[in-house]
């Protein structure tokens, strides 16, 4: 098995000036969640389907994309 990196979520920068704000609090978690919506949107039906991939050797392999996370906070770290 393998994988690769199809995306970076974005990190939206800490400020001084808005730290402990719950509007920037709010709009950081936006952003991450939307980005990561583009992402799952995109695959959801290719990891239901599958999708044809001819591979630098010629052979065609039918692959399902899916998405592994590892959750943890940091007692499990």
């Amino acid at each position: 098995g393998g994988g690769c990196v199809i995306s970076w979520l974005p990190i939206v920068p800490e400020s001084a000036k808005e730290e402990g704000k719950t509007s920037y609090t709010n709009y950081k978690c936006v952003i991450w969640h939307e980005a990561f919506l583009c992402i799952i949107d995109k695959l959801a039906k290719l990891s239901k389907l599958g999708y044809k991939y001819e591979c630098y050797d010629k052979i065609t392999q039918w692959l399902f994309p899916l998405i592994l996370i590892l959750s943890a906070d940091y007692e499990e770290q």
